[in-house]
């Protein structure tokens, strides 16, 4: 294999990976720097995994070579297709930590791209078995425990978010609730709100996977109600 080859294929993957890269480093945030500089190290990472698997191929072909060549005698061939795998393996070694680095800087740099805060409203949510009200579109009627909305996450990296709700709760209603990803879940109470809609930080839910849904589901009620939801507020943990 020629060093060209690698190359070439590069060379037909970049418009992809280019489109690619910008809708993942546009879809974290309106931070104009941060997101340039997440776009580019998203370049990086997409050549990078674009490359590794034809040298793993080339790699693979010398060992059979090395194999062959020796078999037939031709000791110093075997070698020089040795010495060759060894360099890329090495290569790859590299590569593997680069892939790495690039991957913790990038999910830095989306990080800092978030905005201060990220609004998941009432009409956004999947429900089931709660209802959403006509006139203001909080969400209604949680009767039962099991009652439950689900928001699928815009794409946040992965990481600490603290989780505040905007509710309402009369006396008459209320009881315990969890709020979960696809890992790692909070568990708290909807207390009476004595004057109106208020908000309650549930604490700081780790999110590991940032398309992924988000569930708030009634664990217990107190009679007919849990709660009207207004809507969820996630703040990152490093803002």
């Amino acid at each position: 294999m020629t060093p060209s080859r690698p190359i070439t294929l590069l060379s037909l993957c970049f418009a992809s990976l280019l489109a690619f890269g910008a809708d993942a480093a546009l879809s974290v945030g309106t931070h104009p720097k941060a997101a340039i500089a997440s776009l580019r190290v998203s370049h990086e990472i997409a050549l990078l995994n674009a490359t590794a698997p034809t040298l793993r191929e080339y790699m693979a072909g010398l060992s059979a070579l090395e194999k062959k060549l020796a078999t037939a005698k031709d000791y110093r061939g075997a070698i020089k297709a040795r010495d060759e795998r060894s360099s890329v393996e090495q290569q790859l070694a590299r590569m593997e930590k680069e892939d790495l680095l690039l991957k913790t800087r990038e999910s830095g740099l989306r990080s800092a791209a978030l905005p201060d805060e990220i609004i998941l409203m009432p009409e956004q949510a999947t429900l089931d078995g709660v209802t959403r009200e006509p006139g203001t579109g909080a969400l209604t009627d949680w009767k039962k425990p099991g009652s439950k909305a689900t928001w699928k996450l815009p794409d946040l990296p992965p990481g600490g978010y603290e989780v505040i709700i905007r509710y309402s709760c009369d006396l008459v209603e209320g009881g315990a609730l969890s709020i979960g990803e696809q890992a790692f879940t909070l568990s708290g109470t909807a207390d009476t709100t004595l004057k109106g809609a208020s908000e309650k930080n549930f604490g700081t839910l780790k999110i590991t996977s940032g398309s992924g849904p988000l569930t708030i589901t009634a664990r217990t009620v107190l009679k007919t109600n849990l709660m009207d939801l207004h809507f969820v507020k996630l703040i990152p943990a490093n803002h």
